[in-house]
């Protein structure tokens, strides 16, 4: 646990310089994060807003589509396999009703057995966990116009 509160506060710290350049934007960006992890989803939540990002959260497929007909982030980061609505099924959802707002996968599943499946249900990106926070920058990067970090 000692680890993990470490970790948190190092990724915050390094950051710091990214998170405020971010910051400079007029609105900040909504990014809903599901996953039935809860270490993982306060994890993902925490590394997301200290990008500058504005961070709603998830634990379940069912009420993943209730924040996203509430609130309609710019972007979604979720886990695969959810309870209720599952992540796949998530993202056809969202691509049958018009629905278009980027989708990342950020899962424990490999991307070999399932990252097919995930991009023909409408994710536009998969990474696997445990991943590089390069990764999740990239994709911040690239689907919410956000500069690259300093770091």
């Amino acid at each position: 646990m000692q680890n993990k509160s470490r970790l948190s506060s190092f990724v915050v710290s390094l950051n710091r310089a990214f998170y405020q350049a971010c910051s400079s934007h007029s609105a900040k960006s909504v990014v809903l994060v599901v996953d039935s992890n809860i270490d993982n989803l306060d994890l993902t939540a925490k590394l997301l807003d200290s990008y500058g990002c504005s961070v709603i959260t998830a634990i379940d497929g069912k009420a993943a589509l209730t924040l996203i007909k509430e609130l309609q982030p710019a972007l979604i980061v979720a886990e695969l396999m959810l309870p209720k609505i599952d992540g796949i099924s998530l993202s056809w959802l969202l691509r049958q009703s018009g629905n278009f707002v980027p989708i990342v996968a950020l899962t424990s599943l490999p991307s070999d057995l399932f990252g097919d499946e995930a991009m023909l249900a409408g994710f536009n990106e998969y990474i696997e966990k445990p991943f590089q926070f390069e990764a999740l920058e990239s994709v911040l990067t690239r689907y919410l116009n956000l500069p690259p970090s300093p770091f």
